[in-house]
């Protein structure tokens, strides 16, 4: 099938961030690793890669939890956060996934459905120049259950009044990939920054993606 005729047959769009719009992931990494350095837990950097899409005081918990620590969540979160911030600058769009954003928008609606809090997108969106493309945004601050769970990618169908079956998600974690699944909605894996179209796989009783 040709990629443009794949796209025709969906009424909306929805991207995460992290990941998959834009080169985010070594930033968000690098605040993790120095908050280990500062409060001694193991850095593993594939644990938290594939952590893409729960917010840090989730995840903070889960590494709590997972390394039998007890740590002081909210300082942990507040010392990682700080550190995105200061370098949040960096976090540059994805060549490739500008292209297929600018493309897109000319046909049908977009939205973004992240588990970054909300002031951390529309910082990132705003310096990379791609605020105007999305007609709406669901962030970590619009749902309580977040990915892996469907609720940021229910309600960014929503927002965009697109059913969910005529929603393609891009993401590019296995956390994003079950939020989709759950949401019964179609979604292309983003490696390197590009979109890997061997991933697709319609949802049915048979097949994920």
């Amino acid at each position: 099938m040709q990629i443009e005729d794949l796209l025709k047959k969906y009424d909306g769009f929805v991207f995460d961030l992290d990941g998959t719009l834009v080169d985010s992931m070594p930033l968000h990494l690098a605040g993790w690793e120095y908050a280990a350095n500062i409060f001694g837990f193991h850095y593993d950097a594939t644990w938290f890669y594939n952590l893409g899409g729960v917010p840090s005081r989730k995840i903070a918990t889960l590494l709590s939890e997972q390394q039998n620590l007890n740590l002081d969540l909210d300082a942990v979160t507040k010392t990682k956060t700080d550190y995105y911030h200061q370098v949040i600058s960096k976090a540059t769009v994805f060549p490739a996934m500008k292209e297929l954003v600018v493309h897109l928008f000319h046909h049908r609606p977009l939205a973004i459905g992240t588990g970054s809090v909300r002031v951390n997108v529309n910082t990132v969106l705003s310096n990379n120049g791609l605020h105007s493309y999305f007609q709406a945004i669901t962030a970590a601050d619009d749902v309580v259950h977040h990915k892996p769970n469907p609720d940021t990618f229910l309600l960014s169908a929503a927002k965009i009044n697109v059913q969910p079956s005529r929603c393609l998600v891009f993401e590019d974690t296995e956390i994003g990939l079950q939020a989709a699944r759950s949401a019964q909605m179609d979604c292309v894996l983003i490696i390197d920054g590009k979109p890997d179209w061997n991933t697709f796989t319609r949802f049915n009783a048979d097949n994920v993606c």
